[in-house]
């Protein structure tokens, strides 16, 4: 192990030539001097032993001290000891005493504990050992010293480890220097503080030497001006008050941001309601729609039958026209005849009753009533489109103006693109509900066109049936006369030359009837294909509603979210500024302690030795511990010991050689 004591003998040396002469006093009083209180511990900071060494000038000294054993250390003047008055007379320019003293209780308590690998080791058991080294280094005060020496005296303690033997040194509350080889630890304990510390390091064959603590009153005397440290705590006191004002603005912008969203999702979650509502209604509109076509259908197919069986009317009119001459008509014919009208009869019956048919199911009544029975109430879902567009309106208006409000506020593009985002899409949804009106304002208004047409074609055919009906009955009594009467064939064939004419004019009606159903069921085809149409666009509607619905939640989530945060945040920032609007005030009073705790008061020195030495200029404290070392090998007896000079016995007294 490293020895150093050349150096310390020599940093004593100098530190007993710098003290200052001072001039004898009368014997009866204490003399004046300073003291030097060496404390020796064991490696664990147990106190072994106290000495005090006393310096004095030239002349008669007198001194109290409650010491086991004194001893002069630099003169051979004799030292005299009755109780704790201890007196002697010297020439000499300084002149050092010792006293030992007994069950003395010290300032501060020290304690050092040892740990290799996690385990805890006394100081004799973990000499030589090896590992990874932790050392916890404590400093309290000791209630049981009598004095303030706690309160007014600065510490230093110095750790050395020899940088050979130790490696990966941590020690996070001290001052690391290189001294030669060796790693010195230095910690500081102002005033009135102690000290709770520890050192890690990667050992091996573990050594150290002697813990050193030096213990001085601190009075440094410092004045700072703390004009310009106050101005800048100012400045951020204010700050931290902007801070908290603007986060308040944007906390309440946020909460107003967070409703607005709720309405905007609860807004939009009805939309898509609706829309999807709509959606089922037009696909029930399809199935009636296709429902009508084919009726529509059918009644065309019939439609060439009605043709044929007019045209084989009027070609046995036109026959009956022909044939009959002023003899007679034959049996055959007018059984042909009226055959052919009541062919004609039923015909335009089963025009009719399709007519009446297609009239119940056409028209937007009917069709509102369809969609009813499916569930869907046409008048109610064109309300809801309508609320709903002006609600969306309203809603853009006010994140709007919800956008303007949060200019040149903190986390503004943030929130501004957002509320972007969430206008955006309501237009997208506007513009979806409004063509979806205008598709059903259209489809109702065709069908208005269309059930007007077909009121008049159904008013037609019922006065075509009406005339028809009486048509066949004038052809029936003609046929009854026909055969009761032949002397009227006269009579007849100018009645049927009439029949003829007016059946010419009813054959050109019936092709116009049949045309216009023709037209109808193409008109109903367009329809059907606009339906298709509104089908599918309902289906792409549904689509994007849903997506929309659940894109406004997210949007919900992560508003409500960034609201909690920002409300979080502010909560902080409330915290913050109530703990700094006093620190001004706080500042100044730490300050004022941190002086007070460095700079010392301005007290009297007190001796340690005794309270009847009134005339102690210092007391100064050396604490060492005992090295840790490794067993050594025992030396050979046939050595000779060699003599030890002055200084070294002095230092051995202390357990320092």
């Amino acid at each position: 192990m490293k020895r150093h004591t050349r150096l310390i003998a020599a940093s004593l040396a100098v530190i007993l030539v710098c003290i200052p002469i001072v001039p004898a006093f009368a014997s009866v009083a204490a003399s004046e001097k300073e003291e030097v209180i060496y404390i020796t511990t064991d490696a664990s900071g147990h106190v072994a032993s106290v000495n005090a060494v006393n310096v004095f000038g030239r002349g008669n000294v007198v001194d109290y001290g409650n010491y086991s054993d004194i001893k002069l250390l630099t003169s051979t003047e004799k030292i005299t000891q009755r109780g704790d008055k201890i007196t002697f007379s010297t020439d000499d320019k300084k002149v050092y005493y010792q006293g030992t003293m007994e069950n003395v209780e010290t300032p501060w308590n020290i304690s050092v504990r040892y740990y290799l690998d996690g385990k805890e080791y006394s100081a004799s058991e973990i000499a030589g050992k090896s590992g990874n080294l932790e050392m916890h280094l404590s400093i309290k005060e000791n209630k049981a010293c009598k004095g303030d020496f706690y309160d007014h005296y600065a510490l230093q303690a110095s750790i050395t480890l020899d940088s050979g033997i130790c490696e990966n040194i941590s020690a996070p509350d001290a001052t690391i220097a290189n001294v030669g080889s060796d790693k010195q630890i230095t910690y500081t304990v102002l005033p009135g503080k102690g000290l709770d510390t520890g050192i890690k390091a990667d050992v091996r064959a573990f050594e150290m030497d002697a813990i050193s603590i030096n213990g001085i009153k601190l009075n440094l005397n410092i004045e700072i001006d703390d004009a310009e440290l106050m101005e800048q705590v100012s400045a951020l006191i204010n700050a931290t008050k902007k801070l908290n004002d603007g986060f308040t603005d944007l906390n309440s912008n946020s909460n107003t941001l967070k409703k607005e969203s709720g309405r905007l999702n609860s807004g939009i979650s009805s939309v898509h309601s609706g829309v999807a509502d709509l959606d089922k209604g037009v696909v029930a509109l399809e199935k009636g729609i296709s429902s009508v076509q084919g009726a529509l259908n059918s009644l065309n197919e019939k439609s060439d039958e009605l043709t044929d069986s007019s045209a084989q009317i009027k070609t046995a009119l036109e026959r009956v026209q022909i044939s009959l001459s002023p003899v007679a008509a034959s049996a055959d014919q007018l059984k042909e005849l009226i055959g052919a009208s009541s062919s004609m009869k039923a015909g335009i019956n089963n025009i009719y009753d399709g007519a009446s048919t297609l009239k119940q199911n056409l028209g937007t009544a009917q069709y509102k009533s369809m969609m009813a029975q499916k569930g869907l109430d046409i008048d109610a879902l064109q309300a809801g489109n309508t609320q709903a567009i002006k609600e969306l309106s309203a809603q853009i208006s006010s994140l709007q103006k919800t956008l303007n409000s949060i200019e040149d506020k903190p986390g503004y593009e943030t929130q501004a693109s957002q509320v972007q985002s969430q206008i955006k899409t309501l237009q997208n949804t506007v513009q979806l509900l409004s063509g979806n009106k205008a598709a059903i304002e259209g489809t109702e208004s065709y069908l208005d066109n269309l059930d007007n047409g077909m009121n008049s074609l159904y008013v037609n055919l019922g006065s075509l049936k009406t005339q028809y009906d009486l048509f066949d009955i004038k052809i029936a009594e003609l046929s009854k006369t026909l055969g009761e009467m032949p002397t009227q064939l006269a009579a007849l064939s100018s009645g049927i030359d009439q029949i003829v004419t007016n059946y010419a004019l009813l054959d050109s009606g019936i092709n116009e009837y049949t045309s216009g159903v023709t037209q109808v069921a193409l008109g109903y085809t367009k329809i059907m294909d606009g339906v298709s149409s509104l089908s599918k666009g309902s289906k792409t509607l549904l689509s994007g509603s849903d997506t929309l619905k659940n894109g406004a939640g997210k949007l919900y989530d992560g508003i409500a979210a960034y609201c909690d945060g920002v409300s979080a945040l502010n909560d902080g920032t409330k915290e913050l500024y109530a703990k700094t609007a006093g620190m001004d005030t706080q500042v100044e009073e730490e300050i004022g302690e941190i002086l007070d705790n460095i700079g010392g008061e301005e007290t009297e020195t007190v001796s340690f030795a005794s309270d009847k030495n009134t005339n102690v200029d210092s007391v100064q404290f050396v604490i060492k511990t005992t090295a840790i070392e490794k067993a050594e090998v025992p030396a050979d007896d046939s050595e000779k010991e060699i003599p030890l000079s002055f200084w070294q016995k002095f230092l051995r007294l202390f357990g320092l050689y």
